[in-house]
């Protein structure tokens, strides 16, 4: 009898799981994510260089405090373009660049920039770069970025909203699995045994 017991346990769980998660699903899910992250990380911010044409920036840690004599190196594919370190005030400036696409590294921190002439600059450009070390691992931004408040955290915005409802669903399956295994089971006792 307690054999029988553990098989349909094992049934009823194994069951529940096939229908409340669809792991082909997540997995797809799991996949497209992965993409998408890695299309979100090579997006470039356009920044407008200033009427001499400089490009500029800023290299902040982690907390938005400015990094002082940070490197900074410009690279257009695997050429290095350009050098610079930053001021007291986390600045750092290039002149004489061309305007196109570049990565910004500073650490093991890059960001990837589309630098316009600032007559050509769409009205969207900002006029200077920011560099936020540690930031989501590698990661150049905007300055003055609107969507998150000062010193606050924005992955709450990084959350799959698919991924937390299939969660939330596998766990009540295995809450209302274990609450019928224990009604099965309490049931079967009260039958009278059979020869």
């Amino acid at each position: 009898m307690p054999v029988l017991k553990l098989v349909r346990g094992v049934a009823v769980v194994l069951a529940t799981l096939g229908v409340v998660g669809p792991f082909p699903a997540i997995q797809a899910a799991e996949a497209n994510q992965k993409a998408s992250r890695a299309a979100v990380a090579t997006v470039a911010a356009d920044v407008s260089q200033s009427a001499n044409g400089v490009f500029a920036g800023r290299v902040v840690d982690h907390t938005g405090a400015v990094v002082e004599n940070a490197d900074v190196v410009v690279r257009q594919g695997a050429t290095e373009v350009a050098r610079s370190h930053t001021d007291t005030d986390g600045m750092f400036s290039v002149k004489n660049l061309k305007p196109g696409t570049y990565q910004v590294s500073s650490g093991t921190t890059e960001g990837h920039f589309r630098v316009w002439n600032e007559k050509s600059a769409p009205p969207s450009a900002r006029k200077n770069a920011l560099i936020v070390l540690g930031h989501n691992g590698t990661r150049g931004q905007y300055a003055n970025c609107d969507e998150c408040p000062p010193g606050g955290w924005c992955g709450w915005r990084s959350l799959d909203p698919t991924i937390c409802l299939l969660t939330a669903g596998v766990v009540a399956a295995v809450v209302l699995s274990a609450l019928t295994l224990s009604k099965v089971n309490s049931l079967e006792s009260k039958l009278p045994n059979s020869p």
